[in-house]
């Protein structure tokens, strides 16, 4: 238990130095063991927190975005197949096993140094930022698992045995911390302020940072929407009109290009290496894409099989050049290895390979490999803006907030599309014709919908498309609004689709925290309705 909720910075300097370069610079004009530092500058801590932020909500093997994202059929996962998961699932990304740099000794462990060293030596800036992202993480974990431990957490030796708090009064005080974090990146001065080297997402333009704490804000206010009133804040949020409007402030963890020192996707890696691919992409997924005629799909999926190929082995799901496995399969061929002929999470999510309609194998060579993790976007908000427009009345029109959020995906897409070198791949842009077919047939069915929640139903599910990469914030939205609508896999539809478990409502806590917390709580009935997340129905 000593070294509960404490923090191995070094460790993570090593090796996100190697990942995210710049954060390497004064590391090594140190007199100490760089292998066992006893203090580091808040320019190597900062990077390191935020290094290990991306590494922990990358689509990594066996990670909860891996996992959420199946959940929502987005993806599917060998791991959490079936809805079976336990307390053996999330202990890596939790922070307990086998010395990762997990989110509480880690990640949170890191940001909260910054902010008592950044206090103590007069650098508000720099505490803001790690404020920003403190208060995300623990909103994050408060929607997966419920309960946390956040009042008595990240004080090292000092509380080694963290009671768990209230998922709601957690919620109440991150808006408090949002607000300090505000008035810190606000300073007129301060003693030491981010740069492009110490801050690997906005490179210390506070601007920004203000611009995501009050993004973050509008995103939680709309998220307890069914159980408070939030109309006011949200209302005010907008007037104040500083919220993430354009796509150069989006709130992403950046990935490179290079392969030597490695710094590409993660989730790149867990896709294209053919050692790997634990992953399908959902057939439910591709389906949708398909009887849309939705122009996104081939920067979503890239199809290995060629036009006239055919697998060696026989398949769970095929159509056309598209192969994959349903969730839940009890089909014959549900085991089959298809890793050669398989299709792959495409150049949007993971920076993989764009379908020109050839296919062909993939590999680690297949495509650029940079695809930031798209946290929180501009059409993100856009389309919360939206959907607490339609539900609650917040300023704006929901039908013109859905369009514009559409819009920017859009042009995301069409961004990274031409960012990749002509020499890995010659990627076309998708055209104003295409993009306005299919989005005025999406608003021509939003206009024609005559309830609010068949309305809610295309603002969701328009907005989970555009997650595509990016599960855990589409499995908050499916758990507090019941859309999109995902497969019912009781073998109603397909008797050969049938969960060993019911959806899970939350995550279960790691077997660690039950083992070396006195305070742990148990462990919840994570498929009954108790479950359930206190800003749930």
């Amino acid at each position: 238990m000593k070294n509960r909720y404490k923090y191995f910075t070094g460790l993570a300097i090593i090796g996100f130095s190697v990942i995210f370069g710049g954060c390497q610079k004064n590391f090594l004009d140190i007199n100490t063991d760089p292998n066992n530092p006893t203090d580091l500058p808040l320019t190597q801590i900062l990077p390191a927190a935020e290094g290990g932020l991306t590494f922990n909500l990358c689509q990594n093997v066996g990670g909860i975005n891996s996992a959420t994202s199946t959940f929502v059929h987005q993806i599917v996962n060998s791991r959490v197949n079936d809805y079976v998961i336990d307390g053996t699932n999330f202990q890596n990304a939790w922070g307990y096993a086998g010395g990762s740099y997990g989110v509480f000794p880690g990640v949170l462990y890191d940001l909260q140094t910054v902010i008592n060293k950044g206090t103590a030596q007069n650098a508000p800036h720099y505490v803001g930022v790690a404020q920003v992202q403190k208060a995300y993480v623990f909103s994050l974990w408060v929607d997966l698992f419920g309960d946390v431990p956040y009042f008595d957490a990240l004080k090292g030796n000092d509380d080694l045995k963290p009671k768990y708090d209230a998922s709601s009064a957690i919620y109440d005080d991150l808006f408090v911390q949002l607000d300090n974090a505000i008035t810190n990146l606000s300073a007129a001065s301060s003693s030491l302020s981010p740069d492009v080297n110490s801050d690997l997402i906005y490179g210390g333009d506070r601007t920004k940072w203000i611009r995501l704490a009050n993004s973050i804000k509008l995103k939680l206010y709309n998220q307890v929407r069914l159980k408070r009133n939030v109309t006011a804040q949200i209302n005010a949020l907008i007037a104040g009109n500083n919220l993430i409007s354009a796509e150069d402030q989006d709130f992403q963890l950046k990935f490179g290009t290079s392969s030597s020192p490695e710094n590409r996707n993660i989730g790149f890696f867990a896709n294209y290496g053919t050692g790997q691919r634990e992953s399908f992409v959902s057939p439910f997924f591709y389906t949708i894409l398909k009887n849309s005629a939705d122009p996104r799909m081939p920067y979503y999926i890239y199809n290995q099989l060629t036009p006239t190929g055919n697998p060696t082995n026989p398949v769970d799901f095929r159509d056309g050049r598209f192969l994959s496995v349903r969730f839940a399969s009890k089909g014959p061929n549900r085991n089959q290895d298809q890793r050669t002929f398989q299709s792959l999470v495409g150049l949007f999510p993971v920076g993989g390979r764009y379908d020109n309609g050839t296919g062909g194998a993939a590999s680690l060579t297949s495509g650029p490999g940079d695809a930031p993790v798209r946290v929180l976007t501009s059409y993100q908000v856009k389309f919360i803006q939206a959907e607490a427009a339609l539900t609650i009345g917040t300023t704006g029109a929901a039908d013109a907030l859905l369009r514009a959020a559409m819009v920017e995906n859009f042009a995301k897409i069409n961004k990274q599309a031409a960012a990749v070198p002509g020499s890995v791949q010659t990627v076309p842009s998708i055209t104003d014709l295409a993009r306005d077919t299919y989005i005025n047939a999406i608003m021509a069915n939003y206009a024609a919908a005559t309830t609010t929640d068949a309305k809610l139903n295309i603002i969701m599910t328009q907005k989970w498309i555009a997650s595509f990469g990016y599960g855990m914030d589409a499995y908050t939205d499916y758990r507090r609004t019941g859309f999109p609508a995902i497969p019912n896999t009781t073998g109603a539809v397909d008797p050969e689709m049938v969960s060993i478990r019911t959806f899970p409502f939350r995550l279960p806590y790691p077997n660690s925290e039950q083992s070396s917390n006195p305070n742990f709580p148990g462990q919840p009935d994570i498929y009954g309705t108790a479950g359930k997340i206190f800003w749930s129905n």
